[in-house]
């Protein structure tokens, strides 16, 4: 993968993740997005996919990864494993 394609990727996942964050404060909410059915697992999975692109960009992630750990509980609910490092 190429830092072209990662960084659309980024702006392409941030978009989205703007279109379906209120899913954040409503998680049992089903929101359609560009025909698409978003639940609440698929916002956390966003937030995974953009960490992992924006750690490979050299973006400082340390926000994400604070995030993630205090959350992992709630993670592990809608069953995604997240490990810091």
């Amino acid at each position: 993968m190429n830092t072209t394609w990662r960084t659309e990727q980024l702006r392409r996942l941030n978009q989205t993740m703007k279109a379906i964050e209120i899913l954040a404060e409503h998680p049992d909410l089903t929101l359609i997005y560009q025909g698409k059915a978003w639940v609440y697992r698929d916002l956390l999975e966003l937030s995974v996919r953009i960490f992992r692109l924006a750690q490979q960009e050299g973006y400082d992630v340390q926000a994400f990864e604070l995030w993630f750990a205090k959350d992992a509980e709630l993670f592990a609910h809608y069953g995604l494993e997240w490990r810091v490092g």
